[in-house]
């Protein structure tokens, strides 16, 4: 979310608008300080409009929530699950799957696993329950909200 982008238009648009009300320098002058003065309630104003977006949206997910997460002082919405992350044990594998994947992905997964200090089947078996159990850092979603 772009909230400097919204506020520099805002903080625009009062500037044409105090400049129409009278082509006088001294108003002129005025609106600037007036606006500049603003800016950091300007700002304020646009995350508390993400955080109610954010609520507003939450309120009509069935499940999970979703979460304001400030980064470089921008605001992203980020869906959270509110599924309980199902845990599995590489210590007990009756289940069985082959798999037919390129060369070069076999090679990079053995190289993650190695990196992670894990054997090829645990490094496998852990990147598929963390993507079977929705613990990844945000998801897409595609729904209609009201806000």
């Amino acid at each position: 979310m772009n909230t400097e982008a919204i506020a520099a238009k805002l903080e625009d648009h009062l500037v044409v608008q105090g400049r129409l009300a009278a082509d006088d320098p001294a108003v002129e002058q005025v609106v600037d300080a007036l606006v500049g003065g603003m800016g950091p309630a300007i700002r304020q104003a646009v995350l508390e409009i993400a955080e109610q977006a954010a609520s507003e949206i939450g309120a009509q997910l069935t499940s999970g929530r979703i979460d304001v997460v400030l980064s470089d002082g921008e605001p992203t919405l980020i869906l959270r699950s509110d599924v309980n992350e199902q845990t599995f044990s590489v210590d007990d594998l009756e289940a069985r799957m082959t798999v037919r994947l390129p060369v070069n992905l076999k090679s990079a997964l053995e190289e993650a696993a190695d990196d992670a200090g894990d054997s090829m089947n645990s490094f496998v078996i852990k990147t598929l329950a963390s993507g079977a159990t929705g613990s990844r850092r945000g998801r897409r979603i595609r729904e209609t909200f009201n806000t």
